[in-house]
């Protein structure tokens, strides 16, 4: 089961996690060390999006380095707030995820919040998981300490104004970023040149990226390619010999494959499992956990994680009101246009791991 996320850096932010990312044996502990600080401050989850400030166009790709995964998943967010009063009455008849679903994100929300009042911020993070928004503020300790408390309102009247009294705000102060040092530096332009070999190879192919899942280590290198492509060990063979012509050594190239059919509704159903995911979570009312899914062929699952106890007094109430927000969400025509003659479920669990309905 796949579970929701969402974590925003702005450009500076991801171009020093991918100076970070080499594989310097003698630099591997103290990187790792740096990165897993960064982790754990934002109180990350195994999948983190990122993203670039003003771009609409977003990649996927991973890069792993020493054992560390980072996913950097970037979807198209379409996105329309509804800003005019005149408009109150008529959002207030909309179903409450069909109105998050036609609305402006909130990492994006906060984020121009944050730049029309000038903050110095490094990374905002809606953890869905931990039920918590968290704010790096970039700057000296004055600043952190004069801007920590308005930065926490700015936050917190955003989530009161859309009903989100789930979340936790927190507000810390950036990591200070250390520059990398010239053994670091020729490693990762190596890498880089490395990454920019085998994609040069991949399109020649009619490939312009090396996949959603894509691995570059000392000694093997993997990408990703379609489980249609009839070309894959001619690819494999041009990769390598590519490597060698630049004189940068023998790799165990290695291909990742992916059905495109699954592929296509996974990105269809994204923003359709984010927007129930966001808005259950968000709300105590509905006492929901975790929203992950499973994009089987028989049906593309959704699978909702709750508080409640199979033995609660209120544990059908809470069902049925859970129940009855989704339903509606996915019966709506924005949505079924979306869905179109896909097959799927709806699985809402206790906190005892039992099935309290099916649908």
């Amino acid at each position: 089961m796949k579970k929701q996320s969402n974590s925003h850096f702005n450009e500076d932010s991801l171009k020093r996690l991918n100076k970070d990312l080499i594989w310097n044996e003698k630099q591997k502990k103290k990187q790792k060390d740096r990165l897993m600080q960064r982790i754990n401050q934002l109180e990350s989850s195994k999948r983190i999006p990122y993203t670039y400030k003003g771009k609409q166009n977003r990649w996927v790709k991973r890069v792993i380095y020493s054992g560390i995964s980072f996913l950097i998943l970037i979807g198209l967010l379409i996105s329309s707030a509804f800003v005019s009063p005149a408009m109150a009455q008529i959002v207030s008849k909309i179903p409450y995820l069909n109105s998050l679903f036609e609305s402006k994100p909130l990492n994006d929300e906060i984020i121009e919040a944050l730049d029309k009042k000038g903050y110095k911020w490094d990374g905002v993070g809606v953890e869905n998981q931990s039920k918590q928004v968290s704010v790096m503020i970039v700057g000296s300790d004055e600043y952190y300490n004069e801007v920590k408390s308005p930065v926490k309102k700015l936050i917190q009247d955003i989530l009161d104004e859309r009903g989100y009294d789930a979340y936790k705000v927190q507000v810390t102060q950036s990591i200070p970023y250390e520059e990398p040092t010239p053994e670091e530096k020729k490693q990762s332009e190596e890498y880089h040149k490395i990454y920019d070999i085998v994609l040069e190879v991949l399109k020649r192919y009619g490939y312009d990226t090396l996949g959603a899942v894509n691995e570059i280590q000392p000694t093997s290198i993997t990408f990703e390619l379609p489980n249609t492509e009839q070309r894959t060990e001619e690819i494999k063979k041009q990769v390598a010999n590519a490597l060698k012509q630049h004189q940068l050594g023998d790799f165990s190239i290695k291909v990742h494959t992916y059905s495109p059919e699954k592929r296509e509704r996974e990105a269809r159903w994204s923003k359709i499992v984010n927007t129930i995911s966001d808005g259950l979570i968000a709300k105590k009312e509905y006492k929901v956990e975790m929203v992950g899914y499973s994009n089987k062929p028989t049906a593309f699952t959704i699978s909702i994680d709750t508080s409640v106890s199979s033995t609660d007094s209120d544990a059908k109430d809470t069902v049925n009101k859970i129940e009855k927000t989704v339903q509606d969400f996915l019966h709506s025509k924005e949505t079924k246009q979306v869905i179109g003659d896909d097959a799927y479920r709806i699985i809402i669990y206790s906190k005892d791991k039992k099935k309290l309905n099916e649908s």
